[in-house]
């Protein structure tokens, strides 16, 4: 969950500086649960390379290990991560861990090694690194959409793993766990999820859509597996769960760099469709929960489709206002509950706004520059800044109104927020449900101590989500499990 934009422009769910893989956020793409398939293998091309096959060989057992490198984003702040390396058959495959965000095993598309060279891509991040094996240290550069630095990787002996949360799911369910395919033909790509399916008699089957950031299907949050423990402790009250990895992510096809919320709610309609027609839960009641930006790509889901009617939306932390709006409340609230002090609170807000109302007027990047400059950021931060700025997916959900959606709903509604969320703020997100959806359909519950995960919280700061044993709270679900068996 990116927090604010005065150092990176950011996203409801984004999680980290740069590492836009969690969620947040951001989230992340871990693979500890469920293997992506082995797409990094190493692309050496025996014609392209001037080193003989067995010296090839050697150079490629060099590179295998843990190397751990500094990312300086700015003047007081660096990012640690660790890129593991190994060998699988006769390739490379590589993961990227990201310590102090609890984010680990983040899936490399493609590992390129000749001789002492090495290029490692992760596309849905837009992350690539390349860089020279010199001795015992890799000297190079890490790019991330318009944003480079140099970093130099040292390899470490060190393995830090995930530590399980309390509510990780069993690896023996009590329940049937089915693998499952399902076809976006209007994109034209394939997504894939696991369906869990009740052992007794249900009514309700749930679709979790993610939130922002590239997300696998567990829904890897700074060491927390948020939809994989959602769709656990729902299916053990007998409601059937499906999750699945954003397009272009883990599994799934798709391109997910251009993608904007109206495509993935496109996916979200595919998974519906899927349903509706699958043997396992195609005679019950199938709608959506959406989990911030969830939330509003189920709302664009439900007003668009017209080929298949959901029967149900819950909205976890959901968007009622302009990601705009969304981008400069919880810069203000964050950066306010961290101390900042308010002269400084009052400067950043207002660049804030002028940043936002820039992209909503669809002015050009060299007068969006000459704006960070007048304002004193610094021009090494200029680049980054300007990059996610004016990226599809930003342009689209600083623009957007969810209200706009809701107002075209005329189904059961459960809007659940937490009072201590300073991502998407309860008041004026919680109105915008109010005020766009008939009494008639909506239901709604604010939390008093919860934050943007739905997890018991002191101040509700991102910096705390890692830190908390708890991964969702049990209430939440308990309140689902009763909504639903309403409707």
């Amino acid at each position: 969950m990116k927090s604010y934009l005065h150092v990176t422009i950011a996203t409801v769910l984004a999680s980290s500086l740069f590492f836009n893989c969690y969620a947040a956020n951001h989230q992340s793409l871990n693979n500890e649960a469920k293997p992506k398939s082995m797409s990094s293998a190493v692309n050496s091309d025996a014609s392209s390379s001037t080193v003989s096959l067995n010296n090839e060989g050697i150079s490629r057992e060099k590179f295998v290990g843990h190397w751990q490198g500094q990312l300086s984003v700015s003047e007081n702040q660096s990012i640690e991560f660790v890129f593991n390396i190994e060998k699988s058959e006769n390739d490379l495959v590589a993961t990227l861990d990201v310590p102090a965000q609890n984010q680990f095993g983040l899936q490399f598309d493609s590992v390129s090694q000749i001789g002492n060279g090495i290029t490692l891509v992760l596309n849905a991040a837009g992350i690539r690194y390349e860089g020279t094996l010199e001795k015992n240290t890799i000297k190079g550069v890490y790019q991330q959409g318009s944003f480079n630095a140099p970093v130099d990787l040292v390899k470490t002996q060190v393995k830090v793993t995930r530590q399980a949360k309390p509510q990780d799911p069993s690896l023996t369910p009590q329940y049937t766990v089915e693998e499952v395919n399902f076809l976006n033909d209007s994109d034209g790509h394939t997504l894939a999820g696991t369906l869990f399916v009740p052992d007794q008699p249900f009514t309700h089957t749930a679709i979790i859509l993610s939130g922002s950031g590239p997300t696998q299907q567990d829904g890897d949050i700074v060491g927390h597996k948020l939809y994989a423990v959602l769709a656990d402790l729902l299916t053990k009250k007998g409601i059937a769960v499906l999750r699945f990895d954003d397009r272009g992510v883990g599994e799934s096809g798709g391109e997910y760099a251009t993608a904007t919320s109206k495509d993935f709610a496109n996916d979200a309609n595919a998974a519906l469709r899927f349903l509706k027609h699958h043997d396992s839960v195609a005679s019950s009641k199938v709608g959506y929960i959406g989990h911030s930006e969830g939330s509003l790509i189920a709302a664009i889901a439900l007003a668009n489709n017209k080929n298949a009617s959901a029967d149900f939306y819950i909205s976890l932390a959901g968007p009622s206002t302009t990601g705009g709006e969304i981008l400069i409340d919880q810069s203000y609230l964050i950066q306010k509950m961290r101390g900042m002090a308010s002269s400084e609170l009052e400067k950043d807000d207002k660049l804030q706004r002028k940043l936002i109302s820039a992209i909503s007027q669809d002015d050009s990047k060299e007068d969006i520059r000459a704006l960070m400059s007048a304002s004193g950021v610094p021009a090494s931060q200029q680049e980054a800044q300007l990059s996610q700025l004016t990226s599809e997916w930003m342009q689209y959900f600083i623009k957007t109104d969810p209200k706009d959606y809701l107002r075209k709903l005329s189904l059961p509604v459960f809007a659940v927020h937490g009072a201590k969320d300073l991502q998407v703020p309860v008041r004026q997100n919680l109105d915008g449900f109010i005020q766009s959806i008939d009494k008639q359909w909506l239901t709604y519950k604010i939390y008093p101590n919860l934050n943007h995960l739905l997890q018991p919280a002191d101040k509700g700061l991102p910096e705390e989500y890692a830190g908390i044993s708890t991964t969702l709270s049990p209430e939440v679900v308990e309140d689902i499990s009763l909504w639903l068996a309403q409707q």
